[in-house]
């Protein structure tokens, strides 16, 4: 009995996302993109207090624009624009690389969803929605000039997550786990967004660009804290230099021969 309720429960949990794909899509984006931000502020900004009000910003973004306008962009209207992409996205790969026409529609819908959906959409309305829940009085002239000032490293930094995500979003996905999927890509995307644009400590070329500054030095001291310390009081004086090994000890190198050293 209790391995039949299980296999109904289950049944019911994983046909979820095919009966329900707004709702589900909705709670979800809603769900994940809040935890995001959290992960970053407890773990790498290291906040003592977590700001619920840039938490509320995310959720909000999360649950609106997410889950249900990017819901309509890559279902109904995508579906509209590309009528074969679900066929297409069903047929075995050496099926796919012989589609001219499925080819041709997968690079338009990651054109369209990458250069045209993000830019002019998606961030103007994560801007917006950051100041209309941070702000008691909110600018939204303001919100979209910071967004101009910033379009270059959000841009770049988005490209590299999301043009590799689509293509396979695209080319694999049915059309009811388009919205799962992107959730799933978007937890990681999250991350980097809350960090480029939700918190101080993080500069944007860090995050865009891969650049090693003081910003992603800090991220790698945070997050690897171990390795990093030292079990020697140090003379704040004087320049030092630790080394930390481990593994099989090696003859020659469990004495110290030389006292100078």
């Amino acid at each position: 009995m209790a391995t039949t309720a299980a296999r109904t429960w289950w049944c019911r949990v994983k046909s979820a996302p095919i009966e329900y794909p707004l709702s589900f899509g909705v709670l979800i984006s809603a769900v994940k993109t809040s935890v995001s931000d959290l992960l970053v502020q407890r773990v790498v900004e290291r906040r003592e207090e977590i700001d619920w009000k840039r938490n509320a910003a995310f959720a909000t973004f999360g649950f609106f624009y997410l889950g249900g306008v990017q819901y309509m962009i890559y279902v109904p209207l995508f579906g509209r624009l590309f009528p074969n992409a679900a066929a297409f996205a069903s047929k075995p790969l050496r099926e796919k690389i012989k589609d001219f026409r499925g080819l041709r529609d997968l690079l338009a819908q990651v054109f369209l969803d990458q250069c045209v959906h993000h830019p002019f959409l998606y961030f103007p309305a994560f801007y917006c929605t950051k100041e209309l829940v941070m702000n008691p009085k909110p600018d939204f002239y303001r919100s979209l000039m910071e967004y101009r000032g910033n379009v270059k490293d959000d841009l770049i930094a988005l490209w590299k997550v999301w043009v590799p995500s689509t293509l396979l979003n695209f080319a694999f996905m049915p059309m009811w786990a388009r919205i799962p999927w992107v959730a799933g890509t978007s937890l990681f995307w999250t991350c980097i967004l809350s960090a480029m644009r939700g918190g101080a400590i993080i500069e944007a070329e860090t995050m865009a660009g891969g650049a090693v500054t003081g910003a992603s030095m800090q991220i790698f001291e945070d997050g690897l804290k171990d390795i990093f310390s030292c079990p020697i009081e140090m003379d704040p004086d004087l320049c030092h230099f630790c080394v930390s090994a481990s593994g099989k000890d090696q003859v020659g190198w469990g004495k110290v021969k030389d006292d100078s050293f």
